[in-house]
């Protein structure tokens, strides 16, 4: 005589989560196939049918598709099919749009390989189109709109990530190195940057995970990445002005025709000795860090203008 199985509550079965649903089952299941020695095979398939079925209906009906494919994996050897040819007699056939429903539910709890299998099964369905493409879609069209790709071109995947990589490796270092320059260079710019979220290397982790934020950091991303090309732009088209402006300085003060109308405005010019005795006076205001901080801060105020959207003066 076979002793009954105990059943799990109800509220047991509505909480379990499909693996363990599935693992409890399975258990259950296998200890009936080993009470069932002198059973025949027609009573023992009855039985195991009717103890899935006891098992659907104590399942919300929309659980039932994730369940179900649980149970499937724990059994590699049966179909998923002949699982799924018992559940409709646990409860009312389901319609068209409710099998669908049921179907995009259970989705997003496939893992890589399994949607990847499900692509495949809908492409040979003809529901869905394969492509040769790993990007599709908006994506698919910016890369080739900014490497000017032609439609027939191929990509591929994973040079595409090899390239990425490259890519955000050089730019990841090149945004610490200038915003370290730039701190260094302007300690008391009030332009700093922007870090509330974290720094690049982090927005574009969290950007690449493909979750409900994506679209969040992927701005985040481009908002960082347009501040750092700025900053990058203002400082390298800033050293031109830079030399000007010290040219322009040097003129000014320190040139002969300078110097003399200096001397003479002072009230004196009535020797040459008086003139090669205010140029050493000046001479000795050229020095190293006068240089170095006129040129700093003339390429300072240029990536300011820039950065802050002004139009930067020579």
């Amino acid at each position: 005589m076979v002793t009954p199985v105990p059943p799990d509550s109800p509220i047991d079965v509505a909480n379990a989560k499909p693996a363990a649903w599935a693992a409890s089952l399975v258990t259950r299941l296998k200890y009936l196939q080993g009470n069932l020695p002198e059973a025949t095979p027609e009573n023992r398939q009855a039985l195991l049918e009717e103890e899935l079925r006891r098992a659907l209906q104590e399942l919300p009906l929309e659980k039932r598709g994730s369940h179900l494919y649980a149970l499937a994996s724990a059994f590699p050897e049966w179909e998923l099919a002949a699982a799924t040819a018992i559940a409709p007699a646990a409860g009312a056939r389901q319609t068209p749009d409710e099998v669908i429903k049921s179907f995009l539910q259970l989705v997003p709890s496939l893992a890589g390989e399994q949607r990847e299998k499900v692509k495949q099964q809908l492409a040979a369905l003809g529901l869905v189109l394969p492509s040769n493409q790993p990007i599709e879609g908006e994506a698919l069209v910016a890369v080739r709109t900014k490497l000017k790709l032609d439609a027939e071109d191929p990509i591929n995947g994973p040079q595409l990530a090899k390239l990425f990589a490259a890519y955000a490796e050089a730019m990841l270092a090149l945004d610490q190195l200038a915003w370290n320059v730039w701190r260094n260079a302007a300690p008391k710019s009030p332009i700093r940057r922007d870090v509330a979220q974290g720094d690049l290397r982090t927005v574009t982790r969290r950007s690449l995970s493909g979750d409900a934020e994506s679209a969040t950091t992927l701005a985040q991303v481009q908002k960082q990445l347009e501040a750092s090309r700025q900053l990058i732009a203002g400082l390298l088209a800033g050293l031109g002005p830079a030399g000007k402006n010290f040219a322009r300085r040097y003129q000014q003060r320190y040139t002969p025709d300078a110097v003399r109308e200096l001397v003479r405005a002072e009230g004196g010019g009535k020797n040459d000795a008086q003139f090669w005795k205010k140029h050493t006076e000046l001479a000795a205001e050229i020095t190293e860090t006068v240089i170095e901080d006129d040129v700093q801060a003339a390429v300072v105020k240029y990536a300011e203008d820039l950065m802050r959207g002004s139009q930067p003066r020579d």
